[in-house]
């Protein structure tokens, strides 16, 4: 501000020194939605049925299929597939807990001489390790 006859008044002063120099308004009230506008975590649960209504209306007016439709038919959610029956014979997984004890000393022989072999099987190191894995004996 120049130096006019007003500028000497302590009113304009303290006036012109609150005032945002780059134009901005600084009176936007955010209403408690936390810093930099992003929202509060009271309003968080709102948002989310609000987004999760607004999607099943647009897939309704669109005529998609629904989210649960889609996963009622999947053949994933069977427990045939779950359990692994219909998994080729190498894709099985079995239980660590179902384990015998003699699985459990190969698989411990295996993975002791497992590195001094040429050629490093991983996805054997990994089969094995319900060998070693557990809380020892207290």
């Amino acid at each position: 501000m120049t130096r006019t006859a007003r500028s000497s008044y302590p009113r304009a002063i303290n006036r012109d020194r609150s005032t945002s120099r780059s134009g901005l308004d600084t009176s936007i009230r955010k209403q408690g939605a936390g810093q930099h506008n992003w929202g509060s975590i009271a309003d968080e649960h709102v948002l989310e049925t609000s987004a999760m209504n607004d999607e099943l209306q647009e897939e309704r007016s669109v005529g998609a299929p629904s989210l649960s439709a889609a996963v009622q038919d999947s053949p994933m959610t069977t427990t045939a597939t779950v359990a692994g029956m219909d998994m080729p014979e190498g894709m099985k997984r079995t239980n660590s807990g179902g384990l015998t004890e003699e699985e459990l000393q190969k698989a411990r022989k295996f993975r002791k001489g497992a590195f001094k072999k040429n050629e490093i099987d991983l996805s054997a190191i990994a089969r094995t390790s319900a060998a070693v894995s557990g809380s020892p004996p207290s």
